[in-house]
């Protein structure tokens, strides 16, 4: 098989891997996880994502297990998104309503009960996003009973904008790329009083951006909790994106296991890797925004500071690939190797599988990445077919077909 032009920064920070600190305790600490915990699994259907054996996959890939764990059953939305700006957007609402009856204790009960929909139907949550992460926001307004503004550049989808405003929500189309829709995001919410619920800083609830990342640190917990009693794995595979998502889960798993955690393996598109770019100029970097990808949601400018605050030293290695890798993920996932059965990701989602996959293929970054018969790997698929037309369009298929058939033939 040809192997994938990548790019590889292994980094030295974290060999052998420090202690976590109080730096990355201020950001990322398993006392305010606890209230994720205590928040998230009360949220109506939750339910830990599914850890899903690929022995298969394994033994062609010659290491010793391999896992997904697969995003994309969480909750109805379909994508990890749900743990982080579902869970910031509460104390957005429990702080208005406190501010407009003077209760002192609001619970996410109330909300879900909608005790005091008098006062959140008359707040506006708002974002940019390039899908997920307008869905999760849609789908708790709708629970919450809340109005939501969601801010997409022009560049998303269209399937994908249809599931957010079938939540409820109001979409608003922007020229240019992401970071345009997110000016836009809070140019609006500063003239008609919404209350952006994202990864960058809001003024008036400035705590949000690190709330969320908290949030997906939940992700993370399941997979030590689904891994409790056994050995951990040896290696877990993470999208990079902004590096929120990526920071959580090495941050997590890191204060959990200590000097001995998992080895986490960054990776991202070739054409946007912030996270990569940062390892070179040793600080949150920020590159052109002209990239595109397949893995559409990855498209970051900007590297988040307080993510890098925690990758710099729990990162053991930064991947970058192209898009033939992401799709032949899609397609190597839907086929099933060696009797394993299908498994649907979508485009953006399927970034660490890709990741996987490229490093199999390529003897010198298995030695690198210190991966071999013995490893024990996860790989975080972050979502799962959210735009069913794109999916088809890669693989030939729908996803209700992938599952109903053991072995569909996925196209050239």
């Amino acid at each position: 098989m040809n192997t994938y032009e990548t790019n590889l920064f292994i980094n030295p920070e974290a060999h052998p891997p420090p202690e976590y600190g109080p730096a990355q305790k201020a950001l990322l600490n398993q006392d305010a996880f606890a209230n994720v915990e205590a928040e998230v699994t009360k949220l109506p259907g939750y339910q830990p994502t599914p850890l899903i054996a690929l022995n298969g996959l394994a033994m062609a890939s010659s290491v010793r297990a391999l896992w997904c764990k697969h995003e994309g059953y969480r909750f109805e939305v379909g994508s990890f998104k749900p743990t982080g700006p579902v869970y910031a957007m509460l104390s957005v609402l429990k702080g208005e309503i406190r501010k407009a009856t003077g209760v002192e204790t609001v619970t996410t009960q109330d909300l879900i009960d909608r005790k005091y929909e008098s006062v959140t139907q008359e707040i506006v949550v708002s974002a940019a996003t390039s899908g997920n992460h307008g869905r999760a926001l849609a789908w708790g307004a709708r629970m919450f009973g809340c109005r939501c503004a969601i801010y997409m550049n022009d560049g998303v989808s269209a399937g994908r904008e249809e599931a957010i405003a079938a939540y409820g929500a109001e979409v608003v189309r922007v020229p240019g790329n992401y970071d345009r829709a997110v000016q836009r995001s809070f140019a609006d919410a500063e003239r008609l009083g919404y209350f952006v619920v994202s990864d960058d800083k809001s003024a008036e609830y400035p705590h949000i951006a690190g709330a969320i990342m908290q949030g997906y640190a939940m992700v993370a917990d399941e997979i030590a909790q689904q891994f409790r009693g056994v050995q951990p794995p040896t290696h877990v595979f993470v999208p990079g994106g902004g590096g929120r998502f990526a920071g959580a889960t090495c941050g997590h798993l890191w204060e959990r296991y200590g000097s001995s955690h998992p080895r986490i393996v960054v990776v991202e598109p070739t054409t946007s890797a912030c996270l990569y770019q940062s390892m070179i100029e040793n600080r949150a970097a920020t590159i052109s925004g002209d990239g595109r990808s397949v893995m559409d949601g990855l498209v970051v400018e900007s590297a988040s500071a307080q993510a890098w605050e925690i990758l710099k030293g729990g990162a053991f290695a930064f991947l970058t690939i192209p898009d033939e890798a992401a799709v032949d993920a899609i397609r190597q996932a839907t086929a099933g190797v060696g009797g394993d059965s299908p498994v649907v990701i979508g485009e953006t989602g399927i970034a660490a599988w890709a990741g996987f996959l490229a490093t199999t293929r390529d003897e010198n970054l298995r030695q690198q990445l210190e991966l071999d018969c013995n490893s024990r790997v996860v790989i975080i698929a972050t979502e799962g077919a959210t735009d069913p037309e794109v999916f088809h369009n890669l693989v030939g298929a729908s996803p209700e077909r992938v599952l109903a058939d053991p072995k569909p033939q996925p196209t050239e």
